[in-house]
């Protein structure tokens, strides 16, 4: 039957996986490891996902090598977080770093993972086009960082780079603006590609890479965007449409109209190709380096975005919907079955215990740095690859501006007409493989069964006792919250303030208004 097909097939890559598990060899060399972060895609726009547009053709391709996890989760909304909690395992409410304006740093007693990885031998290099994923902004525990002016284009300079399309001028500027942003994902492929070809393949290195390609204000190039619009030109001259604006829609001060959300999802749809162009490039030079056959490679997102197609939110902030939570998460790993689909649910955040697993680190730590046991709270994605047909697992999810980041405070700026309780505060999600159930702290809870409403359109009563996974989601949370250890973030004065040039950048990016 199909069923016992099933579970011959479940068997077989458990047993698989239990042959490839146990400890390398002493003279069997640790895997080098490259994270992709391609910042602000959600998986419901690639078509190795199911979309229907053919947006990723080489994604699609390189699918078949990797292992595809269907049920991936970021924890937090933006980037900042976002990224704290892959580096440390931690999630927003236990690490509390949220680096707008400079002024947090890990807990002294937190182990972020490019330091536990140094300590038993890896190189350690970011690179990142996103000003909040640098070392300005407290990421700096890598052993070598190159961040947005570093990556600028070889036709312009540090200056040129930190201009963004946030300060219109003539349109021969605008396009010229529009042309470097459009080089810029090929020259920082290029220059991840330069770092990893000088590397010695028998000395591991963890990199890590932020491309801010698919973030607004979007540059495709030309034939890609008049194949994904067919739209009237004069739609290019509209920069409420052709880039997002989250302060003034999500204000009230614009409506989202049809036209935008068409433009938007076709303007984003080409980002994402464009994207998967260059990463078919960047690749088919990297199978060329010695080491490609003990490289580990993942390719995710921080967060997705919301492009005014529920309740006509903007940008990635506000809510916890799926089109902001839900990530694409494809490993490539010389241990996993190539093609494998898995259907548990995991988080981003789970990186941090998987790249220790998978560098056979001990958690006790090499020269001394002990590794807290709330870093390890989450499961190496390894558990899943082993039994790919279970559903099993939570992911959960958090959005709270009671803190250091307050977006509510900035819409009201904005516009002090908009109600102030347009948007909850602090909510928190909850995902099994099938429902999702999310708590705000001033408005009744939401429930989705994911399985017949995977668009979320329909919250069914929160006191439905009929669905037997509803009681089960709320104590799963109310445990979770319970369990959670704190480690509250060290304030640091950062510079006087934060220069002119990261806030336009900031101010264009939309995580300031």
């Amino acid at each position: 039957s199909v069923t016992d097909r099933a579970l011959q097939d479940t068997a077989q890559v458990e047993r698989d996986m239990a042959e490839k598990s146990n400890p390398r060899s002493q003279d069997q060399r640790r895997p080098s490891v490259l994270v992709l972060i391609l910042d602000t895609l959600r998986a419901r726009n690639l078509s190795c996902y199911g979309y229907s547009v053919r947006t990723t053709p080489y994604l699609d391709t390189f699918a078949q090598d990797c292992v595809l996890f269907r049920r991936a989760y970021t924890t937090t909304t933006w980037t900042a977080p976002s990224h704290a909690s892959m580096l440390s395992g931690l999630y927003l409410s236990q690490h509390r770093v949220e680096n707008i304006q400079r002024d947090r740093r890990f807990h002294q007693a937190i182990v972020p993972l490019p330091t536990a990885l140094h300590y038993i031998g890896y190189k350690t290099v970011g690179f990142s086009q996103n000003p909040l994923f640098t070392p300005d902004h407290r990421f700096d525990y890598f052993g070598e960082f190159y961040g947005p002016e570093d990556l600028h284009g070889p036709r312009e300079s540090p200056v040129q780079s930190e201009q963004t399309v946030s300060r219109p001028t003539n349109l021969l500027d605008q396009a010229s603006r529009y042309l470097r942003k459009m080089s810029r994902p090929r020259y920082f492929f290029d220059r991840v590609g330069d770092w990893i070809q000088t590397q010695d393949e028998s000395s591991p290195f963890f990199l890590m890479a932020n491309l801010l390609n698919i973030h607004y204000p979007w540059a495709p190039p030309p034939d890609i965007l008049l194949k994904r619009l067919r739209l009237d030109t004069r739609y290019l001259l509209k920069s409420d449409h052709m880039t997002l604006q989250p302060w003034q829609f999500n204000s009230g001060l614009k409506q989202v109209t049809p036209s935008h959300r068409r433009i938007w999802r076709g303007m984003y749809d080409a980002a994402i190709t464009h994207t998967d162009r260059e990463l078919h490039r960047f690749f088919e030079r990297l199978r060329q380096w010695p080491g490609w056959q003990n490289l580990i490679v993942v390719i995710t997102s921080d967060h997705g975005e919301m492009l005014g197609d529920y309740r006509d939110i903007v940008g990635h902030t506000l809510s916890l919907h799926d089109n902001i939570l839900h990530v694409p998460l494809l490993i490539r790993h010389p241990d996993y079955p190539a093609g494998l689909q898995v259907e548990g649910v995991v988080q981003t955040v789970d990186l941090f215990s998987s790249v220790l697993d998978w560098a056979s680190a001990d958690p006790a730590g090499a020269n001394g740095a002990g590794i807290p046991a709330a870093q390890l709270q989450r499961p190496s994605y390894s558990e899943a690859v082993a039994s790919p047909r279970s559903r099993s697992g939570f992911a959960f999810a958090e959005e709270d501006y009671t803190d250091s980041y307050d977006v509510i405070a900035g819409l009201l700026g904005a516009n002090p007409s908009m109600q102030p309780d347009k948007f909850p505060r602090q909510q928190l999600a909850i995902h099994s493989a099938s429902c999702k159930y999310i708590w705000h702290d001033d408005r009744p809870a939401e429930f989705y069964d994911l399985d017949t409403d995977p668009y979320e359109q329909q919250s069914l009563p929160a006191r439905d006792t009929s669905h037997c996974e509803l009681e089960d989601l709320e104590r799963a949370l109310e445990e979770w919250r319970e369990s959670l250890e704190v480690f509250p973030p060290r304030l640091e004065s950062g510079p006087e303030e934060v220069d002119a040039a990261t806030m336009d950048r900031l101010r264009a990016l939309g995580y300031v208004a």
